[in-house]
């Protein structure tokens, strides 16, 4: 298919990546890797847009901030534990002026009117209220096309290189270049229509390796024309007190961080919200090894993706080589330890324990990663349980650790996870995590420690939890609320004879 029927860098990537795909399939990841270098590859080549030229003199770049985890309060120990999550640009000096706001904006409208409602997008996570255009059709028109070459090489690139060249010991040797841009228009009236509570994008992590959000028109706050609600849901946020739905200062200005970081566009709740997203690489270096920082980013995103059609004895040593390529980014050991641990919970053998036991390190390592991640949490004390029960069963509890200990880190997972998924149901983010599924699992595992006390004050919010979730009426919510009642009545049993 590559040497008779490629036409495009489009035709050559979806080659290599069906090439990838089919030795995934087959056990040879090595070989795989290949394939998957190509693709990443592809994606520096496909966009026309400018790529880095490193030759060109700097212009003046906008001024920017970090923003942190831990809030903002100057104590020890949030100093300590404050992380960089993204950078914001502030001041006089914007990545786009009015002019090229209004130009962008009006080459878009051009282009909705044309689609008349039909989506534009290649991407496939589409939601009612929200329309998108890929940045590269739009500069099918000459003129927008030379200012946003421009905005990239004066502004975009150098502003980019600033910005992470003190976070990593590895920067790109490359030069910079597009992997893919697009106009996102949130209609907070359309999503509505269709019953959602505003215009949004759930949490997700995004291709290439760097991220570009700019705003294009204003918010409320700073125009009574402007939308409400909007702006984006940094993750890494929740474990602080600060906000964690940011948005850029103002039209123009940007919000700048690495695509690994989970983040979800917040329901925009009325009017309008324009954005602009440039998702960045690198261009392979020729005097270079492949396998620079920038390729092993991109290795272990399109690994993890396609572990995920893997059948079982597939997957997880596909899993085991995405970690190998990128151990920073959390979703690999998060879904090692998710699959490792839906094994089959009757093999008695050392093989599953160790499995078991593999899954529950995987997934402590995810929330070490990514403290902010609630699945990890949630995943994680599951498991510990799970891990308990399997020990009980097949005769290995003296293997286990210590009840206090074992106790302790399925308390702190579980209730994390509680914690965090709570302010991502406010944020109108959540991830779906089944709260009164944590819920029970703290009160069965405390129960079995003989903490009857501490039992009964977790399994009264399973209900509650059921109803905040709107499921009081799905069959599983009222099979889970019987065996609530029948363990209530046994554990206020043993209470009142305890006392």
């Amino acid at each position: 298919a590559v040497k008779v029927c490629v036409n495009r860098i489009e035709d050559l990537a979806i080659c290599v990546n069906s090439l990838a795909e089919t030795r995934c399939n087959m056990g040879q990841f090595n070989e795989a890797l290949d394939g998957i270098d190509q693709y990443a590859e592809c994606g520096s080549l496909r966009s026309a847009l400018a790529f880095e030229d490193t030759s060109d003199k700097l212009s003046k770049l906008p001024s920017y901030e970090w923003i942190q985890t831990q809030g903002n309060e100057d104590t020890d120990e949030n100093k300590g534990k404050r992380r960089n999550v993204a950078a914001r640009t502030v001041g006089d000096v914007r990545v786009f002026e009015p002019e090229d706001i209004a130009l962008l904006r009006a080459a878009a409208d051009k282009r909705f009117a044309l689609a008349a409602g039909i989506q534009t997008s290649r991407y496939t996570m589409q939601y009612a209220g929200n329309s998108e255009l890929h940045l590269d059709d739009l500069c099918a028109d000459p003129i927008l096309k030379v200012r946003m070459d421009q905005i990239l090489q004066d502004k975009v690139y150098p502003l980019v290189r600033a910005v992470f060249c003190e976070e990593e010991d590895e920067p790109p040797l490359g030069s910079l270049c597009v992997y893919d841009s697009i106009f996102v228009r949130y209609n907070a009236d359309e999503a509505k229509a269709a019953g959602r509570i505003g215009a949004s994008q759930p949490l997700h992590q995004d291709g290439g390796i760097y991220s570009v959000n700019i705003a294009l028109n204003a918010h409320k706050d700073d125009d009574e024309n402007g939308f409400t609600g909007g702006g984006t849901f940094l993750e890494a946020l929740t474990v602080g007190d600060g906000d964690h739905i940011q948005r850029p200062t103002a039209p123009g200005h940007a919000i700048i961080h690495k695509t690994t970081q989970r983040h979800a566009g917040a329901p925009t709740t009325s009017g309008v919200r324009d954005i602009l997203v440039i998702f960045l690489t690198a261009r392979r270096p020729e005097t270079s090894e492949t396998d620079e920082n920038t390729w092993r980013i991109e290795r272990a995103m399109r690994l993890n993706q396609i572990a995920k059609e893997l059948p079982r004895d597939k997957l997880i040593p596909c899993l085991k080589l995405a970690s190998n390529n990128d151990p920073t980014n959390n979703e690999v050991p998060y879904w090692l330890g998710v699959h490792t641990i839906q094994g089959d919970m009757n093999d008695p053998s050392d093989e599953r324990w160790t499995e078991i036991c593999q899954g529950v390190e995987s997934l402590k390592l995810s929330a070490l990663l990514n403290p902010a991640d609630a699945r990890a949490h949630f995943h994680l004390g599951m498991a510990i349980s799970t891990r308990h029960k399997y020990a009980m069963r097949t005769k290995r509890a003296h293997l286990l650790p210590p009840p206090k200990e074992a106790a302790d880190s399925l308390i702190q997972a579980l209730e994390a996870a509680i914690r965090l998924e709570r302010k991502c149901v406010e944020a109108g983010c959540a991830n779906g995590i089944n709260l009164a599924a944590a819920f029970l699992a703290l009160g069965d595992f405390v129960a079995r420690l003989k903490s009857f006390d501490k039992a009964i004050a977790y399994l009264n919010q399973v209900e509650d939890s059921i109803r905040r979730a709107g499921d009081i009426d799905e069959n599983w919510a009222q099979s889970m609320l019987q065996e609530v009642s029948s363990m209530l009545d046994y554990c206020k049993k043993e209470s009142a004879e305890k006392r």
